[in-house]
């Protein structure tokens, strides 16, 4: 090892010092207001705030709360929820550590 304190990004982790598996089960291009509310709570909207913040918001309205904080403010006509704009939607599963290792 040339300089065994510096740190190198997970691309280069041995698969097999890996925790997590995941199999890419589906991959397409949609408009980011398609998502319908299991996808966002999927995607970590699906916090609770309080009985009356439950009622009056659903998980998509957090989603694109949390989506334009994603943004910086000069590209959210551009990038932001009422652009609407194009987004990778990639699906997966997680699988076994062994799964992994067949393919």
């Amino acid at each position: 090892m040339k300089n065994p304190g510096k740190m190198l990004p997970s691309i280069h982790m041995p698969r097999a010092a890996a925790r997590l598996f995941l199999r890419v089960t589906d991959v397409r291009v949609e408009r980011l207001q398609n998502i319908d509310d299991d996808q966002a709570k999927e995607e970590g909207a699906n916090f609770q705030v309080g009985i009356e913040e439950k009622m009056r918001r659903s998980a998509i309205d957090r989603f694109a709360e949390i989506w334009d904080c994603t943004i910086k403010p000069k590209d959210r006509d551009l990038y932001g929820w009422a652009a609407n704009p194009w987004v990778w939607v990639i699906e997966f599963e997680r699988i076994t550590k062994e799964e992994a290792m067949k393919a």
